[in-house]
């Protein structure tokens, strides 16, 4: 019984107005995102593999010396552009593209020696101007088409299930018949998500076909199996709706009073909550202004030698075997200098990462938030995936890090006090032995990171489909 009511819903609605301009628009939007995504992964990806080989050519002319290795790095680490991209781009045009790697700019000397500040991690802001928070922005891509599109469609072809029937009568004599409410519920439910699932898999097929015969994308299982759990996303996002304009048009009269109602529900919630909540709650948390970050950085060397009160006036250093004590003096002092430098960007931008998580956590009381930040998770892009790309850059760091110490150790004419030239070793490094870094995203990480999001927007969808249900069986006919 289910199917044929099921059957009779969708026939209808395929012969409707609203399904060829739900079709036109949706096909439309996905030809608009594939042409503008095409020419945009192009260039970021020629970018990327530009700068990664002048990263690593730096890195090798750098590895004639073990020293220059110490105070030069591996240069900048950068971001690996998504494949996934054009499912949303996440305010990626907001976020750096890289963490920035090399010495302090201060040299001093004295006694015959020359000291320069040793390799240590920093992380810039993408724009000057955008210090505080990554702010929203608005694409034709997946992410959008999803959570605008597909709920305002979802709340035109539900408006009017229920409460048009109760107006014309026809809902009285369905009824009447041996059909239970549940049933009809129900079949409505499928009947208008098999409807617009339609036009949006046409569009999305589209869409993929543009962009994997370009030839301008490559996508392996990873990919494949994201795609995958991204359309089903959608599924999910859009039974949201379609159980909202069902439970609303259960609880009126008149077609007219549920759209009314419905369209000023959607303006709140996909709309105005996302954005002004967003806003508000990142005001409840702020990190530093860039002036004050500023301020606080200091030179650490200039502190430490206040603090040691010796004025740390720079003494000839040899080589000799075993270190000096003013030789282990001022690789101490380098190596704290370092850290020092390090530790203040990292917790500045640790104040950024949880100002923006708390704006987030809040604005997940809006599907839409939900369903583009769970997208953002599986596509490989905005801030979800630059906290795990830091996260990398990281422990790619400390693997550096252990590998200039254990190279070295490995030179028995060190005095093994990596930092001032006269303690570090000056023998040439095989580049094939140094670490790389490499970004990479796995299909495991992105699940876990969407994980919660997926959660809230299930239990959104059984919640309104509870109260639908339970609205329907009240209905007075």
């Amino acid at each position: 019984m289910i199917w044929h009511l099921t059957k009779r819903e969708l026939y209808d609605h395929l012969n409707s107005l609203r399904f060829a301009f739900t079709t036109v628009l949706l096909i439309t939007l996905m030809i608009i995102n594939a042409v503008a995504y095409l020419d945009a992964h192009k260039t970021r990806s020629q970018a990327y593999r530009k700068k990664i080989s002048a990263s690593l050519d730096k890195m090798r002319a750098n590895a004639d010396n073990l020293y220059n290795l110490v105070i030069e790095g591996p240069g900048d680490l950068y971001k690996k552009p998504a494949s996934l991209s054009f499912c949303t781009s996440g305010g990626e045009a907001f976020i750096p593209e890289s963490v920035q790697g090399g010495r302090a700019s201060w040299s001093i000397s004295g006694g015959g020696t020359s000291l320069r500040g040793v390799w240590r991690m920093s992380y810039p802001q993408s724009n000057p101007n955008l210090w505080d928070i990554m702010p929203d922005s608005t694409d034709v891509d997946w992410g959008n088409i999803i959570s605008i599109v597909l709920s305002l469609v979802a709340i035109l072809f539900t408006f009017d299930a229920i409460s048009s029937e109760k107006e014309y009568g026809t809902l009285r004599l369905v009824l009447s018949n041996s059909i239970s409410r549940g049933t009809v519920l129900v079949s409505k439910f499928f009947a208008a998500l098999i409807t617009i699932s339609i036009p949006f898999l046409i569009a999305a097929l589209l869409n993929l076909f543009l962009l994997y015969t370009s030839g301008s994308i490559s996508l392996g299982a990873s990919e494949w199996g994201r795609l995958g759990v991204i359309v089903f996303l959608a599924f999910i996002y859009l039974s949201i709706f379609l159980a909202l304009g069902l439970l609303i048009s259960s609880r009126v009269n008149h077609s007219s009073t549920s759209l009314t109602i419905l369209l000023l529900l959607w303006t709140v919630w996909i709309i105005l909550i996302p954005s002004t909540l967003g806003s508000l709650a990142s005001g409840l948390q702020p990190p530093l202004t860039r002036e004050a970050f500023y301020a606080q950085r200091m030179d650490p060397f200039e502190k430490l030698r206040a603090e040691d009160g010796t004025g740390l006036d720079i003494p000839f250093l040899s080589r000799e075997v075993p270190a000096t004590k003013e030789t282990l003096l001022w690789a101490e002092y380098l190596t704290e200098e370092a850290t020092a430098n390090e530790g203040l960007d990292e917790a500045h931008v640790n104040a950024q990462i949880a100002q923006i998580q708390l704006a987030r956590s809040v604005t997940r009381i809006s599907p839409a938030s939900s369903v583009r930040y769970a997208i953002e998770s599986l596509a490989g892009t905005g801030f979800t995936q630059h906290v795990q790309f830091l996260e990398r850059a990281r422990r790619y760091a400390d693997e550096f890090r252990t590998f200039i110490i254990e190279t070295d150790l490995a030179d028995p004419e060190s005095p093994h006090t990596v930092g001032p030239k006269e303690g570090t070793s000056e023998k040439p490094v095989d580049f094939a032995s140094i670490p790389k870094f490499e970004d990479r995203i796995s299909f495991s990480a992105a699940y876990t990171a969407a994980a919660t999001d997926i959660l809230l927007l299930l239990l959104f969808f059984i919640v309104l489909f509870t109260g639908a249900f339970l609205s329907f069986l009240r209905v007075d006919v």
